[in-house]
């Protein structure tokens, strides 16, 4: 080694070198991202692990749904789907609430397994009162049938089951309603089972009723067109019936009328509502006995005091309703009568006069159909007291 050549220098406090490596001991320098690419990266990713997700619960449904688990509801899967969903991803979310209360079903509805029987007094040529008198400006039987329609549609939707005597306008005879109570009647009992006489026997009714509503001119009250209903008192076949009627205590009748007077001076006294109710007593009594033909005992079978508690609460419920209609008389505004259609049959029932066509703020009221809507509200809601005030004793039969 020449002298020129300098010594090597100790390495002072250096850490010694590993003298077999022969590669450059220098780091390689770390790339740092931007928060641009790391967004990118973590987006792509979520994407990534929602795709796989959805894939992977698209193919469990497929599956399931292939394997018949849930062909009876659509609605099933779509909410197992959302579990799943839910489950997968632990939610945080509070589950949705809604502020629409489901409808209720029929058996939960007030008045399911009741009947209600509608008559809207007169029709066709038989117009009822009027005004003015002797005109068709305004008519009874007009009146009656919008109240009836509307009544129809608030029973129902209350879940009672709802006839009516008449839709139209065409004539339809006092005796031809009867006859009609009593065919409804003898299919609610055959219905349930409670027919009380004999299948020959309900043939035979079921065609004198027919027979009578065939004979529908309401002009002529002949003995024909009246059939067993003709006379004093009740026949045997009448009174067959009525005593079906009179154990239905489920099912009641309604006749809607309008009340007149023929005396001008009572124009503007008589006015407001009255309610007529059948009472056997005053039906029997010698007063009201006209001579008819032919002659029958008398019938004591109706139910007298729930004619009366019904009849109450018709007029009750109505008055407040609609405080103008009180009747100009408390002593007439709750009355026993002998009315045909309350006479001839045993339902509980009444015949409700709204008002009085003659009195000039009872025509007024009439006048206004939104009046006559409204007035099924009352009515109805009368209907429905009576009813529930007798469950407890006396419970529908569905």
């Amino acid at each position: 080694m020449s002298n020129n050549q300098p010594k090597s220098r100790p390495n002072q406090g250096a850490p010694k070198t590993n003298p077999t490596r022969t590669y450059s001991q220098t780091k390689r320098p770390t790339r740092r991202l931007s928060k641009a690419e790391i967004a990118r990266r973590i987006f792509i990713a979520k994407c990534i692990i929602v795709f796989c997700m959805i894939f992977v619960l698209g193919g469990g449904v497929f599956l399931l749904s292939r394997s018949g688990l849930f062909k009876k509801s659509s609605k099933t899967e779509r909410t197992m789907l959302s579990s799943l969903t839910s489950q997968s991803t632990e939610s945080t979310t509070p589950p949705e609430t809604s502020d629409t209360t489901p409808a209720p079903t029929d058996a939960e509805k007030p008045l399911s397994g009741y009947t209600v029987i509608l008559d809207p007094g007169h029709s066709g040529e038989d117009t009822g009162c009027g005004w003015p008198l002797n005109s068709s400006e305004i008519e009874e039987k007009d009146i009656t049938l919008k109240i009836v329609n509307a009544m129809e549609e608030d029973l129902t939707s209350r879940g009672a089951k709802v006839y009516v005597t008449r839709k139209t306008d065409d004539t339809v005879g006092i005796y031809y309603r009867m006859a009609e109570v009593h065919l409804i009647c003898m299919d609610i009992a055959k219905e349930r089972g409670e027919l009380p006489f004999s299948a020959e026997k309900e043939q035979e009714l079921r065609q004198k009723c027919e027979k009578i509503k065939s004979i529908n001119e309401w002009q002529k009250f002949s003995k024909e067109g009246m059939g067993f209903m003709a006379g004093f008192g009740a026949s045997e076949d009448l009174k067959l019936l009525m005593d079906m009627e009179a154990k239905m205590t489920d099912v009641v009748f309604v006749s809607i009328h309008i009340n007149s007077t023929g005396d001008p001076a009572e124009y503007e006294i008589k006015h407001g509502a009255a309610v007529h109710f059948a009472d056997d007593t005053y039906i029997s009594s010698p007063s009201h006995d006209e001579g008819g033909e032919p002659r029958h005992d008398p019938y004591f079978g109706r139910n007298n005091e729930l004619n009366s508690k019904f009849a109450q609460m018709i007029y009750d419920h109505y008055v407040q309703y609609f405080p103008d209609m009180v009747s100009y008389s408390q002593a007439q505004s709750h009355l026993a009568s002998a009315f045909a259609v309350i006479r001839e049959q045993s339902l509980v029932g009444v015949l409700f006069e709204v008002g009085f066509i003659t009195n000039p703020h009872d025509r007024d009221f009439f006048k206004n159909d939104e009046n006559l809507k409204k007035s099924a509200i009352p009515l109805d809601d009368a209907i429905e007291e009576y009813f529930l005030s007798l469950k407890d004793t006396q419970p529908a039969t569905t």
